[in-house]
């Protein structure tokens, strides 16, 4: 077989796993969006299930990661290029234009999606971490000294400066 017509299936080759890493960043964001919407309605089942279905997923991703790597392996032989060299730009200018055509739309699609991912991420991360210093607060609220100071008054019209009282005592 002609090393052009070898190039041109693996170039094939990679675009389906491609499709397949489309799939699996579409599929991260749905399950960000899910993790959200579960976390802030407090839904512990929910967040169980969507938790097993990534474990699930991974070994996936893992399979489809070997199997990209691999093709790039073989094209970056094919092409006598390093391998850190086969990356769709570099890909789209030894290629028929026709392929090129196909791997330029793959990338933007690609640059999208991951666009999309890191947004859903970065929202998630920040309820994450507000949720985090909202739960910090509320416990040193509860549980340690209240740190209050100014006029505190008493039932019956006293008054004292100060305070050292928290919501719940952990003195034994």
């Amino acid at each position: 077989m002609n090393t052009i017509t070898e190039l041109s299936q693996k170039v094939d080759e990679l675009l389906v796993i491609l499709e397949k890493d489309l799939e699996h960043i579409a599929n991260g964001i749905e399950e960000l969006n899910g993790l959200r919407t579960l976390v802030i309605k407090r839904d512990d089942y929910g967040l169980g299930r969507l938790l097993e279905q990534i474990r699930s997923q991974s070994g996936e991703y893992t399979e489809n990661l070997k199997q990209r790597e691999q093709v790039r392996s073989c094209i970056a032989r094919l092409l006598d290029w390093p391998v850190e060299k086969v990356k769709l730009r570099e890909l789209e200018k030894a290629v028929s234009a026709e392929q090129s055509t196909r791997i330029k739309r793959m990338r933007q699609q690609l640059t999208e999606k991951v666009s999309q991912m890191q947004s859903g991420h970065s929202g998630t991360v920040m309820l994450l971490r507000d949720l985090a210093r909202f739960n910090g607060m509320l416990l040193n609220t509860i549980l340690e000294k209240g740190r209050r100071s100014g006029t505190i008054y008493n039932a019956h019209g006293g008054r004292s400066r100060g305070g050292e009282v928290a919501f719940m005592n952990l003195n034994l």
